[in-house]
């Protein structure tokens, strides 16, 4: 199902020389998608007629001799929880079917401005939370993709697009990637807007974006980061220069030996064997680059606290839509609405304060590693027929904390599914982590042609 498409910086580079035109690269993503989204399922809604109308203003921009923005004629793949003026906004739930939304988000904006073609919005699973979308992956269409991200991480995998934007409250860019085989990175919280995105938690909601190399991610996720005093967790500091940091390792310039701890949580027992294998044999190759250090004890105080805080704040932030609609909704939303309307407020500022515990522990000890090397997810994706999107629990410590985290697709299980190799880093330090991701992709791949 997988076809090759032009990276973002490919699609720059040949429209910057006139070798190819904005409309001409939109016409392939959309021949693309019709071709194969029949089967995979990844998008909710293709905005033909709009897309091909801004890719021929922004020909008629270029012929006119202006200046192109950063992401010009860029195809990009929104999921369905991002407002854009105009075009539906479903969140993945039947209580919101024929919602057009009036205003654009802030990241919608964003991306227009730097000259993105926006294609449409992929699927999502109800409420970017639970209950597993329509979208199959495209390695294997007997397989889930992963969610709540799953139209963006599909269509990907499947050639569709570039680049593609999701989110992540508990593991939803990270553990898709993985499944469907691409990069995926979720940058430290505060560093993207969130205004005009379904809030479910102001605490943990973050915005991801996934594609086929660490340079693209890089582009898009500058052009992203942006402060608005609107959005309560975004600061007011200097954004990572991503991009910037990619062109030091492109010059040659990267860091050299970086240093990995690996941190044996209590759900590193659960990873299936072809994980443990692959992680195994990572740590092999990095050898004295790598520490273990166990950390068992904390973590199922971790997961509770991200728990609390995830379900209480769905619980207020969108009662609503789930008051007046409870016919409409699914039964496992229900039971955690059912379970979230008991949670106090104590419990929930207990919750906050392991939050912040959690934060500080973490800045202490990357002060001594350049990155967290963990797993993505605890192994290959589920069939379609579990009825599960898999399990989120590698990424759940790291959106509790904001950490900046992103999805390395370098190991494959038994059925030659993908299994991705999640490094962490920094808070507000994700141009370090991308020197320390594009070091180990370099490092293993050069280890493997040896």
């Amino acid at each position: 199902m997988r076809v090759r498409m032009f990276s973002a910086v490919e699609i720059i580079s040949k429209i910057t020389s006139g070798e190819i035109t904005a409309s001409e690269i939109t016409r392939a993503c959309l021949e693309a998608i019709k071709a194969t989204d029949d089967e995979i399922l990844a998008w909710q809604y293709v905005d033909q007629e709009g897309t091909l109308a801004r890719a021929e203003k922004l020909d008629a921009h270029q012929s006119a001799g202006r200046s192109l923005g950063k992401l010009h004629g860029v195809p990009i793949a929104i999921k369905d929880i991002i407002d854009m003026a105009g075009l539906p906004t479903t969140c993945g739930s039947p209580i919101l079917a024929g919602r057009i939304a009036e205003n654009s988000a802030r990241i919608v904006d964003l991306l227009l401005a730097e000259g993105a073609v926006l294609i449409g919005k992929t699927v999502s699973t109800e409420f970017a939370f639970m209950n597993p979308s329509k979208t199959k992956n495209p390695h294997h269409l007997e397989y889930s993709p992963g969610g709540s991200s799953a139209g963006s991480a599909a269509a990907i995998a499947a050639g569709h697009v570039p680049i593609a934007i999701g989110s992540q409250t508990n593991g939803s860019v990270i553990r898709p990637a993985s499944f469907c085989g691409v990069f995926g990175l979720k940058p430290s919280s505060g560093i993207i807007p969130r205004i005009g995105i379904l809030e479910t938690s102001d605490l943990l909601d973050q915005i991801g974006a996934f594609a086929n190399n660490i340079e693209d991610l890089a582009l898009v996720c500058d052009v992203l980061a942006d402060y608005d005093s609107r959005d309560p967790q975004s600061f007011a500091m200097p954004r990572p220069n991503l991009s910037k940091a990619v062109a030091k390792i492109n010059d040659g310039n990267q860091q050299t030996d970086p240093n990995f701890v690996y941190l044996s949580f209590s759900y590193c027992d659960e990873l299936d064997s072809d994980t443990v294998y692959g992680l195994e044999q990572v740590q092999t190759l990095l050898g004295d680059r790598v520490e273990v250090i166990d950390t068992r004890q904390s973590t199922d105080r971790l997961l509770a606290a991200h728990k609390t805080i995830h379900e209480f704040q769905i619980y207020q932030n969108l009662y609503h839509y789930f008051d007046s609609n409870k016919k409409s909704l699914s039964d496992p939303i229900l039971q955690v609405l059912d379970r979230a309307s008991t949670i106090t407020q104590a419990e929930f500022k207990e919750a906050v304060t392991v939050r912040e515990e959690a934060i500080a522990f973490f800045e202490d000890l990357l002060l001594d590693f350049d990155a967290i090397l963990t797993p993505s997810a605890l192994g290959e994706a589920p069939l379609l027929s579990h009825g599960t999107t898999g399990n989120a629990v590698c990424c759940t410590i790291w959106s509790l904390c904001g950490l900046p985290a992103i999805n390395l697709p370098i190991l494959s299980g038994n059925t030659g599914l993908p299994i991705g190799v999640q490094l962490v880093g920094k808070y507000a330090r994700d141009a370090e982590l991308i020197e320390t991701a594009n070091w180990l992709v370099d490092f293993l791949q050069n280890e493997n042609d040896v």
